[in-house]
């Protein structure tokens, strides 16, 4: 895998930014309507869990006292204001608790993934 900071920063950035896009403009009508119940609610859950991930990871890779708290801490405050001000931002979208929850419960199942790789990796070194 690779270790290169600035590679995993360059792409948790990306996806950040891909994310907020994504959270600030009308997409209705854009995904295809599978009939699955809480489609929406699992598209956040999955957004946010590799947001998550990604930042975790490359908190990792910082070596620094408590990166992986700090990472889960940052990703929690942006996937909690992203939800409250998208309302204001663009008047097509609004503000919902269930999608908040599910960024929420996304991001803490991504924190446990990067927690857990990180115990790996200590075991093997």
């Amino acid at each position: 895998m690779v270790k290169n900071r600035k590679f995993y920063f360059f792409i948790a950035l990306i996806y950040t930014i891909v994310l907020l896009y994504f959270s600030l403009v009308d997409i209705s009508g854009v995904l295809p309507d599978t009939n699955i119940k809480f489609q929406d609610k699992i598209l956040h859950f999955l957004a946010y869990l590799v947001l998550s991930v990604l930042w975790g990871y490359y908190a990792i890779l910082l070596k620094t006292k408590n990166a992986i708290i700090y990472s889960f801490l940052a990703t929690l405050i942006f996937g909690v204001i992203l939800e409250l001000v998208q309302e204001v931002v663009n008047p097509l979208r609004d503000c919902d608790i269930l999608d908040l929850l599910a960024n929420c419960i996304g991001i803490m199942f991504g924190t446990v993934v990067v927690i857990w790789y990180n115990r790996k990796l200590k075991l093997k070194s």
